[in-house]
C-alpha cells in the first residue's frame, strides 16, 4: 500500500465523518436553547419564588449594583430593599404587571422612590402562598380594578395603593 493511497483513504473517512456529523445534527448542541425554569427560594420569605406562566409574568427582580436577585413577590422586594443591607445606594425593582414582559420599573436613587404615573398596588395581607396575586403592580387603576374583581375570594376590599402606600406596607408600619 502507497502512501498517497492511505492518505486518500484518510481524506475520505474525514469527509465522510463530517458528513455524518452534520447530517445527526451535532452543531445543534451548541446552538442557542431557552433557559430552562429554574426553582430559587425568595431570599426574603424563603418560599419558592412563583415562575412566569404564559398568561402572566411573576418573577420580581430587585437590581441592586451588580446584583440582580429574584424574589417571590414585590412586597419582598421592597421589604428587602428597606434593610440595612440594601439601605444606601440606589435599587431597582421589576414588578411584574399585568402586562406581560411590561414590569412597573421602581426606583430609589439618592434616596428618593420613584415609580411611573399612574402606577398603582394592590397590598392585601393573606396567607404568603398567594402574595403574586394579593401583592402585585399595575399599570392603571383599571387593571387594578380588573385584578381584585378576578381575584375577589383574595383581595376583597382591597384599595389601590400608591407607591408610598405599598412602601410603608413592605416596611412594616
Amino acid at each position: 500500500m502507497s502512501v498517497s493511497h492511505t492518505i486518500s483513504r484518510r481524506r475520505a473517512l474525514t469527509g465522510g465523518l463530517a458528513a455524518l456529523v452534520a447530517a445527526a445534527g451535532i452543531p445543534t448542541l451548541f446552538a442557542a436553547r431557552p433557559a430552562l425554569a429554574h426553582d430559587a427560594d425568595c431570599p426574603y420569605c424563603k418560599l419558592k419564588v412563583v415562575q412566569d406562566t404564559k398568561e402572566q409574568d411573576n418573577e420580581v427582580v430587585l437590581r441592586y449594583g451588580r446584583k440582580r436577585i429574584e424574589y417571590r413577590c414585590v412586597f419582598c422586594a421592597l421589604a428587602e430593599a428597606q434593610t440595612a443591607q440594601y439601605k444606601t445606594g440606589d435599587v431597582t425593582v421589576l414588578a411584574p404587571s399585568e402586562k406581560k414582559a411590561q414590569p412597573v420599573v421602581i426606583e430609589r436613587k439618592g434616596g428618593k422612590w420613584s415609580a411611573p404615573a399612574g402606577a398603582v398596588f394592590v397590598a392585601v395581607k393573606q396567607s404568603h402562598n398567594h402574595c403574586q396575586t394579593t401583592y402585585r403592580a399595575f399599570t392603571t387603576k383599571a387593571a387594578f380594578d380588573a385584578h381584585v374583581a378576578k381575584n375577589q375570594p383574595l383581595l376583597k376590599g382591597a384599595k389601590p395603593l400608591d407607591l408610598n402606600g405599598l412602601l410603608a406596607v413592605a416596611k412594616g408600619q
